[in-house]
């Protein structure tokens, strides 16, 4: 299979043709299913995508993913999941796929929340000044990562953290802004460098191979490749696939 190249494609069939025990680290965010478009605080639609499907179905689809991405992953390789929950916290999107992910013998290995500083809908107060039905906005995701069948690598390479870097990210609370470039690279629902920086350093040595099944403008690949990984990315949107291309080309 080619190396450092996103295919235009569902994951899926990108997943089917890797060999097994052949993926280092994955690095992801799938859709929050959050009807983007139609979506109050986001009217930016994805290129192809339906990001309004039951919420049942949804996570049966992440689930089938996931559970082929498991055998393509070496032992104590590790999957990032970036995910918001729903409607100000009320679908637990991340609590399902923390659920779904242990059914799928993944070990969960951490629980890190990114805290956006985001208070853009902090009017979304639901009963205002009733406790009737108040409405809790979230400027916060989850970032989980779980690994396969051992928390430990399995391997000895060369790191490129700075004693600083690993005393800051080693807490599990993160502090950084999103993503800002989403008019740029017209792409709805970018996460910012930041965090694929934090999680590829954190970990993976220099020079594993980095895989996003959900890569979009391709800010995981980007990421993974100034870093001195290899990268694989796959992406059903041509356009998005083009984009990425070539902020990596460039």
């Amino acid at each position: 299979m080619e190396i450092n190249k996103i295919y235009n494609e569902d994951c899926l069939i990108t997943i089917a043709r890797m060999p097994d025990n052949f993926i280092d680290l994955v690095v992801t965010s799938p859709p929050y299913n959050v009807d983007l478009g139609d979506n109050k605080y986001n009217k930016n639609s994805y290129d192809l995508y339906n990001d309004n499907r039951e919420h049942e179905d949804y996570i049966k689809w992440l689930k089938n993913i996931f559970e082929n991405i498991y055998p393509k992953l070496v032992k104590g390789g590790r999957i990032v999941i970036n995910i918001g929950d729903g409607k100000n916290g009320a679908v637990p999107a991340s609590s399902d796929i923390i659920q779904f992910m242990c059914e799928l013998r993944y070990i969960p290995t951490t629980h890190i929340i990114w805290d956006k500083n985001n208070v853009s809908n902090r009017t979304s107060w639901g009963s205002w000044k009733l406790p009737s039905c108040p409405s809790f906005p979230t400027p916060f995701e989850h970032i989980l990562v779980f690994a396969k069948e051992d928390r430990k690598l399995q391997t000895k390479g060369k790191t490129d953290l700075t004693r600083e870097e690993f005393i800051e990210w080693s807490l599990a609370l993160w502090k950084f802004a999103p993503e800002k470039k989403q008019k740029l690279f017209k792409h709805p629902a970018m996460f910012p460098e930041e965090l694929s920086k934090r999680c590829i350093k954190m970990l993976s040595w220099e020079n594993a191979l980095v895989y996003d099944p959900f890569c979009g403008v391709g800010t995981t690949c980007y990421v993974a490749n100034k870093l001195n990984r290899r990268y694989i990315g796959s992406e059903i949107s041509e356009k998005y696939c083009e984009t990425a291309r070539k902020r990596i080309g460039e």
